[in-house]
């Protein structure tokens, strides 16, 4: 058993997956879904999430574990997966020397997330389509969402986020976020009751700093003058109104007679 978790906690966040699932057809019959393992609580989670899922829906799908392991030779979720394992899921792991590949290809002082992201999103999709997996499911939760939204719009200028479903580019690889409805605080309250060890080691060393520390940093100042700010947020990316921004790739059908607001 992956985690223990006390009935309301566990029906809680077991409908939010679902309720993911249903809106954006996420898990469906026949289904082989990999999961990008990292080693930490959110993946695990997952894991444990979509078994849960899988007990009680009608149809049968599969669940298979792969974990990119970018911190050899330490190797710090061995013992997670070894875990897994004897809970008889399908896992397995590869090996990446990152840090080499790193400082080899980025200058001094420029910011190795872009690279590193490639890196690891390579390799997933490859082993996801070796081995015969239609979809790969990743860890990302309510809050992972929000702090990505406003740190395209800050950052890079860009209304984006994370969607609950995506075709990747290649056009093979369907990515799916199953705990996109869950928000972190309940998350770490489930961390308690995990049987399987966390991994809180991991290749990033940019946690405490840069553009994902200063967007949490920002949001927990918003909550500090409005407790539903993330709330808000989330609901604003389910209410978009494209006639009021500026994206001119979205009114190309404008006509000189279109009802407005006036200034």
């Amino acid at each position: 058993m992956i985690a223990e978790l006390p009935i309301p906690l566990q029906k809680k966040l077991t409908r939010l997956v679902s309720q993911c699932s249903i809106a954006w057809q996420l898990i469906e019959p026949d289904d082989r879904i990999m999961v990008a393992f990292s080693g930490g609580k959110d993946s695990l989670l997952l894991i444990h999430l979509l078994e849960s899922v899988r007990r009680i829906v009608p149809f049968k799908f599969d669940i298979g574990v792969f974990h990119l392991n970018q911190s050899a030779p330490d190797f710090p979720a061995q013992q997670a997966l070894l875990a897994l394992q004897n809970e008889g899921l399908h896992v397995w792991h590869e090996d990446l020397d990152t840090a080499s590949i790193l400082s080899e290809k980025i200058s001094p002082g420029d910011s190795p997330c872009g690279l590193c992201s490639r890196l690891r999103r390579g390799i997933i999709y490859t082993q996801a389509t070796t081995n015969r997996y239609n979809k790969i499911a990743l860890g990302h939760h309510r809050d992972d969402a929000i702090e990505t939204f406003l740190m395209n719009a800050m950052f890079n200028g860009q209304l984006k986020s994370m969607p609950a479903k995506l075709l990747a580019d290649n056009a093979v690889n369907v990515v799916i976020r199953p705990m996109l409805y869950i928000p972190e605080d309940l998350l770490i309250e489930a961390q308690k009751y995990l049987t399987i060890p966390v991994s809180e080691q991991t290749f990033c060393t940019r946690g405490r700093s840069g553009e994902r520390f200063e967007t949490k940093q920002l949001l927990k100042e918003l909550e500090r003058k409005n407790p539903n700010a993330k709330g808000s947020l989330m609901r604003a990316l389910h209410n978009v109104v494209p006639s009021h921004l500026l994206d001119a790739r979205l009114l190309k059908n404008f006509k000189d007679n279109t009802p407005g607001d006036t200034f």
